[in-house]
């Protein structure tokens, strides 16, 4: 277990705690996990398609914070479509379906790969992404 909740992946999870509420954010979504009870919520802004901000409450376990964290820390610049691409490619690469190059910042979470029960854990704040900004684009 020790080896599941190294440095990197507390890192991650200790600056969701320490961030900041997005006050303005254009889109938003609270998501759950039913097998654990982790639940996310997003908020994003989003000008011309691109994140120009995001923040996360999460009540969860610290796998569940740091795959926030993960998110927190990536989601900034990026399109919408490429937020919600990461967040496959995560879930991909946990299963092992996915070996091709990664960001280095998802590296962390190696040790999860062997630990099937917890990927949705690291993965809830990008489903949670997702979410929103479909949700956001159907109204």
């Amino acid at each position: 277990m020790d080896q599941l909740y190294q440095d990197r992946i507390l890192a991650f999870a200790k600056a969701v705690r320490q961030a900041p509420e997005l006050a303005d954010a254009t889109h938003s979504a609270t998501i759950s996990n039913p097998t654990c009870g982790d639940r996310v919520e997003i908020r994003l802004r989003v000008t011309s398609g691109k994140i120009t901000a995001a923040s996360t409450h999460v009540r969860g376990c610290a796998l569940c914070e740091a795959g926030a964290g993960l998110l927190l820390e990536m989601a900034p610049g990026l399109s919408t479509t490429a937020l919600t691409s990461l967040g496959d490619e995560l879930a991909t690469w946990l299963a092992g379906a996915g070996e091709s190059e990664i960001p280095e910042a998802m590296t962390a979470f190696a040790p999860v790969r062997a630990i099937r029960n917890r990927h949705k854990c690291v993965t809830l704040a990008f489903e949670a992404g997702k979410t929103a900004l479909v949700d956001k684009d159907s109204d």
